[in-house]
């Protein structure tokens, strides 16, 4: 261990190195591709063509919707994605963004996955300092409603480590989220393959992330054999602009470091 709107795509290819495999990146729950866009800057920076979906309900938020979507239609959503990429793709997922990667791994052939403060298959964790937040919840939870993070868990949980102007303007950006997906995984229902996932993992945790501690990380690296980077004193949102350097750098190197593969440009559904 190291201590250390649905489909938004960067069309800048003449900045984007063909050479390097495309990037999609997944966001996590109650949240939008617009919190994605720090890292999707960075990469698409150092030459990577970006694919930044939205789940469905997520952007537009739309509570009417969320109420009939579960784990699978997040799935299918991305899932449909993927297949439209011309060769496979390294998969960038935060929280329950990792959760998806994962399932994509399993079912699509991924060039490498990135689980970033990831959701491992199974039950959800539960630290102590958020089971008041999440008793809250969860009556909407288990009766399958949409629910809306509260800003205080937010900046208890989620944004703690961040700046305070930081955190405030991440604040609005939040969304309602799916009852019915948090209930499937509050009772363990996502399963993840683990010798179907081939393609090389790396697993990125803070170390001080109050929402999926970092024994959680160490759960999924060991299930992949993968690598596991812990970013000490740093919680949840990596994914944070002011974080780039704690955590995108590591990331981007641990991609340029993976040995070459021979692409497949065959059509997209060779890869599934």
């Amino acid at each position: 261990m190291r201590r250390l709107d649905a489909g938004v795509v960067d069309y800048a290819m003449r900045r984007a190195d063909r050479d390097k495999p495309p990037l999609l990146l997944i966001h996590g729950a109650c949240s939008q591709p617009a919190h994605m866009e720090p890292w999707r800057a960075f990469f698409a920076g150092q030459g990577y063509a970006c694919t930044v979906p939205a789940l469905p309900g997520h952007a537009p938020s739309d509570p009417e919707l969320l109420r009939r979507l579960g784990i699978d239609d997040f799935f299918a959503a991305v899932s449909d994605t993927i297949a439209r990429f011309e060769r496979p793709p390294i998969v960038i997922g935060h929280s329950l963004g990792g959760l998806l990667a994962q399932m994509l791994a399993d079912a699509f052939d991924c060039a490498a996955i990135v689980l970033v403060g990831s959701l491992a298959p199974g039950r959800l964790p539960a630290p102590p300092g958020a089971i008041p937040y999440y008793l809250r919840v969860g009556p909407r939870i288990l009766a399958g409603r949409p629910f809306y993070p509260s800003g205080a868990g937010l900046r208890r949980l989620v944004l703690h480590d961040l700046p305070a102007a930081e955190r405030d303007a991440l604040i609005a950006g939040f969304v309602p989220e799916s009852g019915l997906a948090y209930r499937e995984m509050l009772f363990g229902r996502v399963r993840v393959r683990s010798k179907s996932v081939t393609c090389p993992v790396l697993v990125v945790n803070g170390g001080a992330d109050r929402l999926v501690p970092p024994s959680v990380a160490r759960e999924i690296a060991g299930k992949y054999g993968a690598e596991l980077t812990i970013i000490p004193g740093h919680g949840h949102w990596l994914i944070a602009g002011s974080l780039i350097d704690s955590a995108a750098v590591p990331v981007l190197r641990w991609i340029e470091g993976l040995p070459a593969r021979s692409e497949d440009r065959a059509a997209p559904s060779s890869f599934r």
